[in-house]
């Protein structure tokens, strides 16, 4: 069993474009398929019995784009508009930690990962969160 991904109830909080441009180069596919790919396979992630206590909350750089439903499952998505995904990371991060609610930022952005870390706020990078997602097989 792997460490990466939390047993108890968790937030987390994951900058959509660095996650699915963290594999854009090793499928050699679009980002918008990469995305549905990701975005996807997290809805069924979060239905899973080992993960289904946890929140998703996937933050794009950028004004809305049209990439299917916002809700999926336990995963809400949503867009940065003016701001950017770090901003949005780092209030959501801190308000949620100030209100006692775990909660876990995964991005690839080390001064990001350096200023939440200052708030006590845990951070994953993407390929290790995303590799501690396997559903365990029967």
């Amino acid at each position: 069993m792997n460490t990466y991904v939390s047993t108890k109830p968790t937030v987390y909080l994951i900058d959509g474009l660095n996650l699915v441009r963290s594999f854009l180069y090793q499928f050699a596919r679009t980002e918008e398929d990469v995305t549905a790919d990701f975005l996807d396979f997290l809805a069924e992630i979060s239905q899973h019995e080992r993960y289904c206590m946890h929140e998703y909350e996937v933050i794009f750089d950028g004004s809305y784009r049209p990439i299917g439903p916002l809700y999926r499952g336990g995963v809400h998505i949503s867009f940065s508009e003016e701001a950017t995904a770090d901003q949005i990371i780092y209030e959501r991060a801190d308000y949620l930690n100030q209100n006692g609610r775990r909660v876990i930022a995964v991005t690839d952005d080390r001064l990001l990962q350096e200023d939440l870390k200052k708030l006590g706020v845990k951070t994953l990078f993407c390929r290790k969160f995303y590799n501690g997602l396997k559903v365990p097989e029967k």
